[in-house]
């Protein structure tokens, strides 16, 4: 009778502690669960990290009159987190580029925020100005002596505040003019800055704004496509599609352009090429600019002039067959293209060994 009973109160003991310890383990596995769902929220509640940067360099009337309409924008309809490191002068058309061996220089500007259409500042300065970036009204800026990818480099490793692991997205422009076509996207330092920073593990937009004749605009169009530009880019970076190295968003500086009635189109690139040269050659003899590659004994030489026929360009694109961002944006639409930012493979090419003719 007495192991009978004993045994019975051990069962139920150990049924009692079982229940116990499976009302701790329900109990810890909600708490956690919780706490993913709440770190979750937290976290995708948090503002968006943005590294910008450009090809065309800071504020400027002639060769930057874009970039502050974006930051505008960035700044008020948003609540991002903004970095800006853009080169200290223009660099367009220098793609990918970085200046091998040489050491770069950072200085520090500061210009309204409000004012978009004032591209003056305060600066250079050798260090950043706590009294200025006190002032709510205006925003640093790191100019860097460097390419549009050596800024989205130093961007992401040294100056973002925290560090690269703070960096969500890098958003490279806008480029003063259309970054559409094989010819245009190869050479854009715009794309190449986006480009540099997938290559530093970071989500990367190039955002470019495309003009007809002349790259002179009103305030209220920039300031809708800059509106447009930041909510496009949201919504690219909410839903990025992983096979996607970076987006390319090109926006038509048109009297038309309105939020929620200008089309934007998901488009491939046209795969163009030049049809001549991108340089005529000078009459009889001159002098070259000497630079650091140049041998400096040599100051004379023929000269080859800069002239790309960029009216070519776009009649080709007019006859290109298909749809492509070149015709796309032609016709007033916004496009958005998802790259790869590698040189594409023939995989056929690329198996077994290659054996030399005798």
């Amino acid at each position: 009778m007495h192991g009978l009973l004993a045994c019975t109160l051990h069962v139920l003991i150990n049924s009692r502690l079982c229940n116990t310890f499976l009302l701790l383990d329900h109990t810890l596995l909600l708490y956690q669960l919780n706490s993913i769902i709440t770190n979750h929220n937290s976290s995708s509640s948090m503002p968006l990290r943005v590294l910008l940067t450009n090809d065309d360099g800071g504020p400027n009337d002639l060769a930057s009159p874009y970039v502050k309409y974006l930051v505008e924008a960035i700044e008020r309809h948003t609540d991002w987190q903004l970095t800006i490191a853009v080169p200290s002068s223009q660099k367009s058309w220098i793609g990918k580029a970085h200046f091998a061996g040489r050491d770069v220089k950072a200085t520090y500007i500061y210009s309204t925020i409000d004012k978009p259409e004032d591209n003056s500042y305060h600066g250079p300065f050798a260090y950043p100005q706590p009294n200025f970036q006190a002032n709510k009204n205006l925003k640093e800026w790191i100019l860097l002596d460097g390419t549009p990818a050596t800024c989205a480099d130093i961007g992401v490793n040294h100056l973002f505040p925290g560090g690269k692991s703070n960096v969500d997205l890098v958003l490279s422009g806008p480029n003063v003019g259309r970054n559409t076509s094989a010819l245009y996207t190869l050479s854009s330092g715009t794309v190449g800055g986006a480009m540099e920073g997938h290559h530093h593990g970071k989500k990367a937009v190039a955002l470019s704004y495309s003009f007809d004749r002349s790259p002179e605009s009103t305030p209220d169009i920039l300031r809708e496509a800059s509106l447009i530009s930041v909510k496009l880019i949201a919504q690219l970076y909410k839903n990025w599609n992983p096979k996607a190295d970076i987006y390319s968003v090109n926006v038509p500086l048109n009297s038309d352009l309105k939020l929620g009635k200008t089309k934007i189109l998901r488009v491939p690139i046209l795969e163009n090429n030049w049809s001549k040269s991108l340089f005529v050659s000078s009459n009889g003899k001159g002098q070259t600019h000497v630079n650091d590659i140049v041998d400096q004994s040599i100051t004379s030489g023929q000269v080859f002039k800069w002239r790309p026929d960029f009216d070519s360009v776009h009649k080709g694109v007019a006859l290109s067959v298909g749809v492509n961002d070149g015709k796309a944006i032609a016709a007033g639409n916004i496009t958005v293209t998802a790259i790869i930012a590698t040189f594409r493979q023939v995989n056929d090419e690329n198996q077994g060994e290659l054996i030399l003719e005798e």
